[in-house]
C-alpha cells in the first residue's frame, strides 16, 4: 500500500523483510522501514533486530535493488516530514 490512491495519502510503514521491501519498492519510496511488529500468529509479539533496517538498506543499495536517492527518501526526508523532526546525517 505504497501509493497515495492506496491508503488515502498516509505515508505507510513497511516491515524490514527482504519480501515485503522488493514489494515496497517495486510500487515506489514513499514508505518507511520497520523492524517494530512481525506479523506471524505463530509468533506473537516477536520483533526484528534494529539492525535490520540498515543491513537490508545497505544489501538492496549493493544489488542495485534500491536507489541512494530512495534511500534517502526512505531513511531521511520521509520521517523528517512524518514526524516534524530534523535528521542529522553525519
Amino acid at each position: 500500500m505504497v501509493g497515495r490512491d492506496e491508503n488515502s495519502g498516509l505515508v505507510p510503514s513497511v516491515l524490514a523483510s527482504r519480501e515485503a521491501v522488493r514489494a515496497a519498492l517495486a510500487k515506489g519510496d514513499r514508505f518507511l522501514m520497520e523492524t517494530d511488529f512481525m506479523d506471524d500468529p505463530s509468533r506473537p509479539g516477536a520483533v526484528m533486530n534494529i539492525n535490520t533496517v540498515p543491513k537490508r538498506t545497505r544489501a538492496f543499495l549493493e544489488a542495485g535493488t534500491m536507489s541512494e536517492e530512495a534511500a534517502w527518501r526512505i531513511h531521511k526526508e520521509l520521517p523528517e516530514k512524518v514526524y516534524g523532526i530534523e535528521i542529522e546525517v553525519r
